[in-house]
């Protein structure tokens, strides 16, 4: 199921964050906070003392990134309290709807030059005043809110249904259930697991893929948090392959904590399983993450996953990034790949961003050149950015269904 052993060079892993890493979660807050405190802050009737502190509180709120983990470290997360992470998060996503808000007030501002001398400069003059500024604000806190509840939440179940070419008919109606982006965490902890499971288990699949992102943090930071994943099971098995935040947490240690909890991952590798006595194969790849001079290690290879596999039976892939899929297309034994990675673009503008750098893929089904491909928006989130707004997390239960012809899928129903 994976090779022995993966060769994670552990001094690398062990090392501070990469200085590129930390000079970005650095501009990120320099960038914030110039603009809303030029947009925002100085627009405010305030003394020199309150703008001053506001620059901090605004500095502070923007470099959360940086700062948490310079303070409580982790490695794909942060180890801090649970409590503490949200408060500090809804600073970060406060200050990141200011900055788009602002961003919006200010373009209005400049538009309703445009619009004639009464009805533009009467923009102007309520767009460069209190109301204005106290409207961005509350709508600001507001999204801010919304975006952190909708990221914290425990996901509901999404049913749905997918046609797929050349499916076997007496596997018509397999039940699978996908959870993509756990990111088991100080954020995502056993008690949020443990509620994941219990949804799961409720609708008994036939099997479970889990592909990729897993968890957040070390084995032994997070092993309390990942116990309840003992409790998951489906008659053809529990399957996983790898994500990028499993190189970040140390996969070699994580690997051998996954076959105790009944996880078995595919690594560049793939399996025969027979459900209702009629064999397809599941494929697992690595992640792209493994090409990286930090890992040193052999990237996604479909070839070597599916070597020696029977030549005429239809493949479920697992792969966690879904910018592949038309590579991937290209074996036409490839039926169904499953994939996450996006969390469906987490929030409105950011999602283009996303889709762009995953090929094209964001969430829900595609068909691509006869190969249905499923990017689910995933379960949790990075610790680091957490918000979910109008992109619900889900557990995703898909039902295959028979077909000669491409279709994409369709909701059944929302538990």
């Amino acid at each position: 199921m994976r090779p022995e052993p993966l060769g994670l060079p552990r001094a690398a892993l062990q090392g501070p964050e990469p200085q590129a890493v930390a000079r970005m979660f650095l501009y990120f807050a320099l960038i914030l906070t110039s603009y809303v405190f030029a947009s925002y802050v100085l627009r405010l009737p305030l003394g020199r003392l309150p703008r001053a502190g506001l620059l901090v509180l605004v500095f502070l709120s923007s470099g959360r990134l940086l700062i948490m983990r310079s303070v409580f470290g982790g490695l794909g997360g942060i180890e801090a309290n649970r409590w503490l992470l949200l408060a500090t998060s809804f600073l970060q996503g406060l200050i990141v709807m200011l900055f788009l808000l602002s961003l919006a007030r200010d373009l209005a501002w400049v538009l309703s030059f445009l619009a004639g001398k009464g009805l533009g400069r009467a923009a102007r003059v309520w767009l460069g005043g209190p109301a204005a500024a106290i409207v961005v604000l509350a709508l600001a806190a507001g999204l801010d809110l919304a975006g952190l509840i909708g990221a914290a939440r425990v996901p509901g179940v999404r049913r749905a249904e997918v046609v797929v070419n050349d499916w076997p008919r007496g596997l018509d109606g397999l039940k699978v259930a996908v959870l993509a982006d756990m990111h088991i965490s100080r954020f995502f902890d056993r008690g949020w697991v443990e509620e994941v499971v219990a949804r799961t288990m409720a609708e008994k699949p036939d099997l479970i893929l889990v592909p990729g992102d897993l968890v957040d943090g070390t084995a032994e930071a997070r092993g309390p948090d990942v116990a309840p994943l003992a409790s998951l099971g489906a008659p053809y098995g529990v399957w996983a392959c790898v994500g990028n935040h499993e190189y970040i947490s140390r996969l070699n240690e994580w690997l051998p904590v996954f076959d105790r909890l009944g996880i078995a991952v595919l690594y560049n590798a793939h399996r025969v399983i027979m459900p209702r006595g009629i064999p397809v194969i599941l494929a697992g790849l690595a992640d792209l993450s493994a090409l990286s001079p930090r890992y040193g290690l052999e990237g996604p290879d479909l070839g070597l996953a599916l070597a020696g596999a029977p030549a005429d039976l239809p493949v479920i892939l697992m792969e966690h990034r879904p910018v592949r899929a038309r590579e991937n297309a290209l074996d036409p034994r490839v039926a169904l790949q499953v994939s996450g990675h996006t969390h469906g673009g987490m929030m409105p503008i950011l999602a283009s961003f996303v889709k762009k750098s995953n090929g094209g893929f964001l969430s829900g089904f595609y068909d691509v050149g006869g190969m249905k491909l499923f990017v689910q928006p995933g379960l949790g989130l990075w610790s680091g950015f957490p918000v979910r707004l109008f992109v619900p997390s889900e557990i995703t239960v898909l039902t295959i269904r028979t077909g000669e012809t491409a279709a994409l899928g369709q909701d059944v129903a929302r538990g």
